[in-house]
């Protein structure tokens, strides 16, 4: 079973989005939605493969299968 991680999507006062994790240090942003998950994503992996490269402890999911929850609050004011 795949651990979840539950992450927040929000719009910025430029029109811009932010996604950032709920328990997590990992975040993204970008134009769209879309893009700011998959720089969360990229975020993500890249932190993994420096950690495991420079012999850092990181969180043991980003070596398993997880499944990020998105809560979005664009449109909840």
């Amino acid at each position: 079973m795949a651990n979840i991680i539950e992450a927040i999507i929000e719009r910025v006062k430029d029109g811009t989005y932010t996604v950032y994790c709920k328990n997590e240090i990992f975040s993204g942003a970008g134009g769209t939605i879309d893009e700011a998950k998959a720089d969360m994503a990229r975020q993500m992996e890249f932190f993994r493969i420096t950690a495991k490269g420079e012999g850092f402890k990181y969180p043991a999911f980003l070596d398993s299968d997880y499944e990020i929850n998105y809560t979005d609050y664009c449109n909840s004011n």
